[in-house]
């Protein structure tokens, strides 16, 4: 799994898509519904209680520092969107849940843990537009993947685990018009995803040996969010 790597050539895909949107709308007359893409970074603070206790049992940390249950994450989005009434916004947003842990267990083994949730959503919101700014309030749903990498460098051991499951997204977003196509974006969101069990490649369930429960890519997250807006008619 190459997080990195998958997560440039989405953001490098819709940088395309911008420019040559921009330069065909340069070309005809400004449309009076708002057609543009977004895209920045945020802050997520994030609940994966069943996540964390797979991954404390795998990892044994010495007395006194398990993982806890929130821990923050950082998330990259790029949002398109589209103005289809004159207070309604369709927007297909992707965004890229990353986290890492790396951890020293109680027998001075090193264990190392990424993640990364691809969330793409579909997001229906109003429009309260006003002078110089614009305010837009909803929710979707979509369809995510988590994938779950696991390295024990000491040990030569390597696993990769994915989960798939649905998503919903509550947000709020403010956009600051600074020019006729440029705008600066701060939003809010929560999500509450449900990527289910972790399984490997073979479809095999991913087992606690603790408890022999199978862990879950389930969690509860609220975001905060900073970037730009680009319109492109």
């Amino acid at each position: 799994m190459n997080v990195t790597r998958e997560v440039v050539s989405v953001l490098a895909a819709g940088a395309l898509v911008f420019c040559t949107d921009t330069l065909l709308a340069q070309e005809g007359e400004k449309s009076p519904r708002f057609l543009g893409i977004g895209t920045g970074m945020g802050v997520v603070t994030h609940s994966a209680p069943s996540l964390v206790d797979y991954i404390n049992a795998a990892s044994m940390p010495m007395a006194g520092q398990q993982l806890d249950e929130f821990s923050s994450a950082v998330e990259l989005f790029i949002a398109p969107e589209f103005q289809i009434s004159d207070d309604w916004i369709l927007t297909l947003e992707y965004a890229a849940l990353l986290k890492t842990y790396s951890i020293t267990g109680r027998g001075g083994f090193q264990s190392v843990f990424s993640y990364v949730v691809h969330m793409p959503t579909l997001l229906l919101q109003r429009l309260v537009p006003g002078e110089g700014h614009r305010l837009k309030f909803g929710g979707g749903v979509g369809y995510h993947v988590a994938e779950l990498e696991q390295r024990f460098p000491g040990f030569g051991s390597e696993d990769e685990f994915a989960a798939r499951g649905f998503g919903i997204m509550l947000d709020a977003t403010g956009h600051t018009q600074f020019d006729e196509h440029f705008f600066g974006l701060i939003g809010l969101n929560l999500r509450w995803d449900f990527p289910g069990t972790l399984k490997r490649e073979d479809g095999s369930p991913v087992i606690d040996r603790t408890d022999q429960s199978s862990p879950t890519m389930n969690f509860f997250a609220i975001g905060f969010r900073l970037g730009v807006m680009f319109r492109l008619n």
